[in-house]
Formats: structure tokens, C-alpha cells, sequence
């Protein structure tokens, strides 16, 4: 199991959609957070959607696909953001994760 999962916001975490890197057990990527709906899909550093792969709160899991993206990861930092997010009550800058 990872022991710890960097979250962090690129650019302003105010608009309607922010992007966001994070890094795990020399392992990096995107997602990207839709504010509005709280959904979320990893991307790649531009902001582009890799696959369809999404995480959306009204179902409560990831479905879809998107090629070379670990879920296991993905839906780790799904919820290191959504847990950040209920605590600010909006986008966080970040959402780190430790687990020990």
C-alpha cells in the first residue's frame, strides 16, 4: 500500500475545474476536478481526460477506463480530494494523504 499520496493544485484552485498533480511511491500523475459536480478523471498535465475513467459522487465509484491509469491510485487520490474538499467546503490547494 502506498504510505503517502502528494496532492497539489496547478494554477488557481478557484475556477470551475481545477487540475491537479499528485505523486505516490515514485509514481506521478493528473486528475482533474470538476467543482460544480465533483467529479473527477485523471488527465494528463495539459488537462485533457485520459480515457473515460471517472469518479462521480452520485454513484460513489470510478467507472470506465483509461489506459496505463492504476485505479487503485486513482481512486486513492479521488478520495484524498474529496476528503480535503468537505473540509474547506471548496476546491483545496491540496490533499495530501498518509497512510502508516
Amino acid at each position: 500500500m502506498t504510505a503517502s499520496i502528494g496532492v497539489w493544485a496547478q494554477g488557481d484552485p478557484t475556477g470551475e475545474s481545477v487540475l491537479y498533480r499528485w505523486e505516490a511511491d515514485q509514481v506521478t500523475g493528473f486528475v482533474m476536478f470538476e467543482v460544480s459536480t465533483r467529479r473527477l478523471r485523471p488527465a494528463d498535465e495539459s488537462g485533457q481526460p485520459i480515457g473515460d475513467l471517472l469518479f462521480d459522487p452520485v454513484v460513489g465509484e470510478p467507472s470506465g477506463t483509461a489506459a496505463g491509469v492504476d485505479r487503485r491510485l486513482f481512486g486513492q487520490v479521488v478520495v484524498a480530494i474529496m476528503r480535503a474538499y468537505r473540509r474547506a467546503g471548496k476546491a483545496p490547494a491540496t490533499a495530501h494523504a498518509y497512510y502508516y
